[in-house]
């Protein structure tokens, strides 16, 4: 089939990045997540430190104030500049399966793109982050609300959209049914959508 893309938005501790791995393996495609910060260190030439602290804030009013009297973006800016540029290219280099990096809004003009929202209950992302990623070993749910916080006001500020608003994608998944009944759902609808397998031209 010819390239195409699929963006992969989700709550903190739903399992989205692990979905979108297992979807890129079965298709045969590049998967695109914790890879950005270093295509991210080369394109715009800062450390991997300063992309990590700012890839996920949105500039505050006083960094816009003060990028205001120097003429300076902010480096909340400069990053984000730099993932539309990279996101874009990843696309027009072939299939591929981006998590995060406000993936959908970047390519939301494109027609060979399908775009998804990954949720599940509380309780279950708090379990998941303990258990899975290794991390909130006191179970504490505030720590996975922080970070849902943080990724929907950087994806709020530097979007016109709302983060997790359904009429952003085409499918919104809640992987309270597993994770690979989740992929198998997804893949299904990739293959309609697209058909068979990725070309060689995909990979």
């Amino acid at each position: 089939m010819d390239n195409f893309v699929i963006t992969i938005s989700r709550e903190y501790g739903s399992g989205g990045r692990l979905i979108g791995q297992a979807l890129a393996e079965r298709l045969g495609i590049d998967f695109y997540d914790k890879e950005m910060i270093h295509l991210l260190m080369e394109e715009s030439g800062f450390t991997r430190e300063t992309i990590e602290e700012w890839q996920e804030k949105k500039t505050s009013s006083f960094l816009y104030n003060l990028y205001m009297s120097t003429q300076e973006r902010p480096l909340s800016d400069q990053i984000y500049l730099a993932k539309t540029k990279i996101v874009n290219q990843l696309a027009d280099k072939g299939s591929c399966v981006i998590v995060g990096n406000c993936g959908d809004y970047i390519l939301r003009d494109r027609d060979n793109v399908l775009s998804f929202f990954i949720y599940a209950p509380m309780e279950e992302r708090v379990k998941r982050v303990r258990e899975v990623y290794g991390e909130n070993p006191d179970n504490n749910p505030n720590i996975v609300k922080k970070r849902d916080r943080q990724r929907s006001d950087y994806y709020n500020h530097f979007t016109m959209s709302r983060f997790g608003d359904y009429r952003n994608f085409d499918a919104c998944l809640n992987t309270t049914i597993g994770l690979d009944l989740t992929t198998d759902i997804m893949e299904e609808m990739v293959r309609r959508v697209f058909g068979g397998t990725a070309d060689e031209s995909g990979k």
